[in-house]
């Protein structure tokens, strides 16, 4: 017994060290996983609240509605968590007294709301916007929307972006004069000796990797919200290049402008499940620095006021018009 228990010794120390990478190696793939679940139950919850703005058409009329009460009517009738900032304790944010006046028939919900948001720009004289963040839909002023806490790193790889293929148009020509010349030269026991080829140059000189990102970096910060960049002067995001990757920090509604969604809005069930009346399949969204562009979305009737109205001139709000809403089959 004495003699076999080395022999035990070893084989258990053998069994015991080959098992701990195997654990660890698990571990580190079950972080993983949970990481992954957690990001997909994230988009899954944006692509939800955005599928409910955009497959939800409108039927309203409001005059002079303030628009904390308009705000709160969409969230109601489309289901999506809507969420106005307003302008209490000082902070940067929409008044909510702005008065809201619409009369719409069969538009997207996203379109409606963008069309209140343009009218509480003219009325306040500063940019307003909505994003998605933590589980909702934020409607306020840029500024407060870009505030700091709302601010994410986000990692976009662009090497595809930036790859530059050389034409090289410069190669060597082949002299066939001299290829001819030396064939007869040795068929009759010469020996040529003059190279074939000529006219060849240096390679043609490409731009390095972080010179193209140069150019894409200005190509973003002056096409997309131009006065928010560090680069501008401004606070609301960051942009830097770093081993084949934009690193960029700013606000969902910079992120949305420069990469889109990585996800497809969901059709959701419930009240933001509506037939829509153009018959058509799924609806998709173009973000730009102007109006939602939504494909698929059919026509609408749409009345509204001039955008250089002054605050104050409407008449008392009257009330809504809700959508008609009826469940998707689909």
């Amino acid at each position: 017994m004495p003699k076999h228990f080395p022999l035990r010794l070893l084989v258990l120390s053998s069994i015991t060290l080959t098992t701990i990478p195997a654990a660890a190696q698990n571990l580190s793939g079950r972080i993983q996983q949970v990481q992954e679940q957690l990001e997909r139950d994230r988009s899954a919850g944006s692509a939800a609240h955005l599928g409910r703005l955009l497959y939800t058409d409108c039927q309203v009329r409001m005059e002079g509605a303030p628009i904390e009460d308009a705000i709160a009517w969409l969230a109601g009738a489309t289901g999506a968590p809507l969420r106005l900032l307003n302008d209490e304790k000082g902070q940067p944010g929409i008044d909510p007294n702005v008065e809201i006046t619409l009369d719409v028939r069969g538009m997207p919900a996203l379109t409606v709301l963008e069309i209140m948001l343009e009218q509480c720009e003219d009325n306040l004289g500063e940019s307003c916007d909505w994003q998605l963040r933590a589980g909702r839909v934020e409607v306020s002023t840029k500024e407060r929307l870009a505030r700091k806490g709302a601010q994410r790193l986000k990692r976009y790889p662009i090497l595809d972006l930036i790859a530059d293929v050389p034409n090289f148009d410069n190669g060597p020509r082949l002299d066939l004069g001299t290829a001819l010349a030396q064939g007869s030269q040795q068929g009759g026991g010469g020996n040529g000796s003059q190279s074939l080829f000529g006219g060849g140059s240096e390679d043609p000189g490409l731009s390095s990797a972080a010179e193209k990102a140069e150019q894409l970096i200005e190509l973003i910060v002056e096409l997309v919200e131009s006065e928010g960049w560090s680069r501008n002067g401004g606070d609301w995001a960051s942009i830097r290049y770093h081993e084949g990757n934009l690193l960029i920090k700013g606000p969902d509604f910079i992120h949305r402008r420069v990469g889109g969604y990585p996800f497809r809005p969901a059709r959701a069930v419930g009240p933001a499940s509506m037939t829509k009346t153009d018959g058509q399949g799924r609806r998709a969204a173009r973000f730009g620095d102007g109006r939602t562009e939504i494909p698929g979305s059919g026509t609408w009737e749409a009345k509204l006021p001039e955008r250089t109205r002054a605050s104050g001139t409407t008449d008392q709000s009257s009330p809504s018009i809700p959508p008609q809403q009826s469940e998707d089959p689909n």
